[in-house]
């Protein structure tokens, strides 16, 4: 009844990425069976995006969870609980390879059976499972195994002119994690992408410079994001990505014995802001950056908000920028949210954006679109606040992507005065809603918003209390 997988998948700057976090079938002779579940999550998670309705059709694939694959070699004699301590305790130097080839999952992997698509990192950690809760000694009821794993995927040759490429920079458990009879394994990967570029932002116009070109003008660098993925035990996982510095639209190559990007400094442009960013990426793919072929991105730019936005307003104006490959839906939305939301269910407000967009005149084909929104009375927040605009993409009922978010904004109330708050840093530096708060004593807060209804008003309080 607990047994599964849940996946997510998303593009990063023209890169497919899915996470896969499953819980397979326990027990060690059930193998049969945890195949068997491997086999049917690939066959049912399907994903309406048409390149990528597969799991194993991304570009990049991370695949986390308790595998619940245990020592026990199906095809051959496996040492017992009490032999498996005891090698654990003259290991030297986290040289597991006598325990790990009885590992059941290296085992499928070899065969075909299941996983074989996938990579693993060296192991140089002990068994993650069983312990007793509350310490670090095994329950040798059940075969100390690596149960918990971090397995990849990489299509390198998806594109023309780039070879994908992931590099794991650490793999490893956390001992100290002790409420759990697992013990957590968290990995951290370097996953080759392709840089963003802003709509809103007008291209910088080629430098002048002498220098001849090798093999090719890049139009778009590649850049690289570092993922962090953490298992715990019962499907927890924590991933963050952090994007790297974004580099220059158009650097060039020195023609050069040894293909290396120039830093000489006779070659920086005047801005200085070139060529010592490409040199972190120098020696890429045999010294050539090279860009992704028939690339597009479906994003939404929200204009930056300098202006308030006053509860009552007759008509408050912004604007958003659409790139070329949108196709606008009649379903499509703009939800305004907090500025510190944690789930994209927690609107405040909504409109179509059908009923808030002004007509445009004609746009040239392949040109980024620019959609004035236009809010009437009504339609906004009605609680003084910091807030964002989330745009959303539903072409039916059962997708719905987001395409862009705004910076914070801020909505406050003639009638009160208010404290100025930078919206940024309100934004960052509190768990709780950003709002400017009247001058009156707080007491008071609730007389200040006569007429609300109190059960909406408290989700604009609730993440101030702290429950232990």
């Amino acid at each position: 009844g607990n047994k599964g997988a849940v996946s997510i998948r998303f593009n990063i700057y023209g890169c497919s990425v899915c996470l896969v976090n499953s819980h397979l079938t326990a027990h060690e002779h059930l193998l049969a069976d945890r195949i068997n579940d491997y086999n049917t999550i690939i066959k049912q998670h399907q994903y309406h995006v048409g390149e990528t309705t597969n799991i194993l059709y991304h570009d990049y694939v991370i695949w986390l969870g308790d595998l619940n694959f245990r020592t026990d070699h199906p095809a051959g004699s496996s040492p017992t609980s009490e032999e498996i301590v005891a090698q654990l305790q003259k290991i030297e130097k986290d040289k597991y390879a006598p325990l790990l080839s009885h590992d059941q999952l290296i085992a499928v992997m070899d065969s075909g059976e299941a996983f074989s698509e996938f990579t693993e990192h060296d192991i140089r950690f002990p068994p993650t499972y069983k312990f007793t809760i509350g310490g670090d000694e095994y329950d040798i009821r059940r075969k100390p195994s690596w149960t918990d794993r971090i397995l990849y995927k990489v299509n390198a040759n998806n594109y023309e002119n780039v070879t994908l490429r992931a590099d794991v920079l650490s793999y490893n458990h956390i001992p100290h994690y002790t409420v759990s009879d697992h013990k957590p394994v968290v990995a951290q990967v370097n996953i080759k992408i392709r840089a963003g570029k802003s709509l809103m932002v007008d291209p910088i116009p080629p430098v002048a410079s002498n220098i001849r070109l090798r093999s090719l003008v890049i139009p778009a660098t590649v850049n690289e994001v570092t993922i962090s993925s953490a298992i715990e035990s019962k499907m927890d996982s924590q991933k963050v990505v952090n994007a790297m510095p974004t580099l220059p639209d158009s650097p060039t190559l020195h023609d050069s014995p040894t293909n290396e990007l120039s830093t000489d400094e006779t070659d920086v442009p005047n801005d200085g802001s070139v060529a010592m960013k490409v040199a972190l990426f120098n020696a890429l793919d045999a010294g050539t950056v090279k860009a992704f072929s028939n690339y597009t991105e479906k994003t939404v730019e929200f204009a930056p908000i300098t202006r308030i936005w006053y509860i009552g307003d007759a008509d408050f104006r912004t604007q958003c920028t659409l790139s070329p490959d949108i196709k606008v839906n009649d379903n499509d939305w703009i939800g305004i949210y907090d500025a510190n939301f944690h789930n994209l269910d927690d609107y405040i407000a909504y409109e179509y954006l059908a009923k808030v967009s002004i007509p445009q005149g004609p746009t040239y084909t392949g040109q980024p679109r620019t959609v004035t929104l236009s809010f009437p009375v009504g339609s906004g927040v009605r609680t003084p606040g910091f807030y964002r605009f989330i745009y959303f993409s539903q072409p039916n009922n059962d997708v719905r992507s987001v395409l862009g978010i705004s910076e914070p904004f801020e909505v406050s109330s003639r009638e009160d005065s208010l404290v100025v708050i930078d919206p940024c840093e309100q934004a960052a530096g509190s768990s709780s809603p950003a709002r400017s708060k009247p001058s009156t004593a707080t007491t008071d807060i609730f007389t200040d918003f006569t007429g609300l209804d109190v059960a909406k008003l408290s989700r604009h309080f609730s993440n101030d209390l702290s429950i232990d």
